[in-house]
């Protein structure tokens, strides 16, 4: 699993997704994004273009950033998310919570 934070400024964060997010990966991942959690109250997009996979756990470190973003004035969007996660992220809902871009 690689996660890149392409743009991470008072206005925006990029976040790039590329690889397998699986319960091991997830683990760090809160860690990983812990700079664009702590500033939350922009626009941030996760970069799904090359997400493989998304676990449960993966899927719980989302919400969580989702829900500190919306509590900071933020908001959080996807694109390029694949066929198989959207239809996972549909199946759980997920595709009501966040703002999806294909």
């Amino acid at each position: 699993m690689t996660i890149n934070i392409i743009t991470n400024d008072a206005d925006k964060a990029i976040v790039e997704f590329a690889g397998e997010l699986d319960t091991v990966a997830a683990q760090g991942l809160a860690e990983k994004l812990s700079s664009v959690m702590t500033d939350a109250g922009k626009a941030i997009t996760l970069d799904f273009s090359k997400l493989e996979y998304i676990s449960s756990a993966g899927m719980r470190v989302l919400l969580q950033l989702n829900k500190n973003a919306i509590e900071k004035g933020g908001n959080v969007s996807i694109t390029g998310m694949s066929e198989d996660i959207l239809q996972i992220f549909q199946l759980v809902g997920f595709d009501k919570l966040f703002s999806i871009n294909q």
